[in-house]
């Protein structure tokens, strides 16, 4: 049967970066969009839109006057997401703004790891609002930015009208090498762009497509996220419970990026082995991984990935019959050895004989 899906999209972004002002501006330019809002933060500016109805007994889920739902988020992201599969008809697509220090890799989590979610609200992408005057410091400081910073798909460098053109340019240049990843775009209260997530050729896919030295690997940094590959689960079963996870939290170092390039096809049993115990070891200082792979004996392009501390392993898309095959890694956090990672990557390459050309 059909399955109605209701895209997702996380907007994160430390504290006074906009993401209020930001999320107003996308309920005004998309009212033809019926949206459920999860909002897990009580700032200073509340979401546009008076809260008209608020059904008795009903302590989470309130409609306001645009008609979008919004939910108040504490600690109960598995029960909100229950309540809003049975009101799905009410809605297009969700929209979490997460609370200025939170770490997203716990709300992307279920939509990236769990297979019901993923199937009924697939993640479109993160969206990270960065203070161009303030972001440099609150990456020097603050553990909660580099992870917002790290994990995103988008980085809106916001209020672009406060600082000059020679500070936007050099703050971008850093934000893209902390997160190759991610697009950068620039934006302001009066003037925001168009944003759009899963492109058709995303910043990995670039990266894959880049010319490189055939020494194995090219070298650049980065990370992503942690779980396996086929789950089993009813297609028609609800509600969901939570799994569980650990956080770890350090400060002040840089974010540094390391990008591998090779050109041999990998063992997938042993890469999976080796990047699982490499998670479980080095998750706190991990903040994304993710890599599109050659693995030996398939036909198929393998995205694999981390959400903090899980393994994701899953086939992207069909080999093309003319396309040179390889692989691109992209490891990013603080305090990574750029000399271990390549050499586990490494002892992960396939031995066999024979492989495809």
């Amino acid at each position: 049967m059909d399955i109605q899906q209701k895209p997702v999209s996380i907007l994160t972004g430390f504290l006074g970066a906009g993401k209020t002002t930001f999320l107003n501006h996308l309920l005004k330019e998309n009212k033809d969009i019926r949206y459920a809002i999860i909002e897990n933060e009580f700032g200073e500016q509340g979401i546009d839109g008076e809260l008209v109805i608020h059904p008795e007994g009903d302590e989470t889920i309130v409609e306001m006057n645009n008609g979008c739902l919004c939910c108040t988020l504490n600690d109960n992201l598995y029960e909100i997401i229950n309540e809003l599969y049975v009101r799905r008809d009410e809605f297009d697509e969700l929209i979490i703004e997460a609370t200025g220090v939170a770490d997203p890799t716990g709300l992307a989590q279920p939509f990236m790891t769990h297979p019901l979610i993923q199937k009924h609200f697939p993640l479109k992408g993160v969206i990270c609002l960065v203070d161009a005057e303030l972001i440099e410091s609150q990456l020097k400081n603050t553990e909660e930015a580099k992870n917002q910073v790290a994990f995103s798909d988008v980085l809106l460098i916001n209020k672009t009208d406060r600082v000059d053109a020679a500070h936007i340019e050099e703050l971008s240049q850093k934000l893209h090498r902390q997160n190759p990843l991610a697009s950068i775009v620039l934006g302001n209260r009066g003037s925001y762009p168009s944003i759009e997530l899963n492109p058709k050729e995303s910043p990995l896919e670039e990266l894959f497509h880049k010319e490189h030295k055939h020494d194995h690997h090219d070298h650049h940094d980065h990370h992503d996220h942690h779980d396996h590959k086929h789950h089993q689960e009813s297609e028609t079963q609800f509600p969901v419970s939570k799994p569980h996870s650990h956080h770890h939290h350090s400060h002040t170092e840089e974010i540094v990026s390391h990008t591998f390039h090779f050109d041999q096809p990998f063992d997938y049993n042993i890469l999976d082995r080796h990047l699982f115990v490499y998670l479980m070891l080095h998750a706190e200082g991990l903040y994304r991984m993710k890599a599109l792979v050659w693995l030996d004996g398939g036909e198929d392009q393998y995205l694999v990935q981390s959400v903090g501390n899980q393994l994701e392993i899953e086939e992207k898309r069909a080999w093309k019959p003319d396309e040179k095959r390889k692989s691109v890694f992209v490891f990013i956090g603080k305090n990574l050895v750029r000399k271990d990672i390549e050499e586990l990557l490494n002892k992960c390459i396939s031995t066999r004989d024979s492989i495809h050309p």
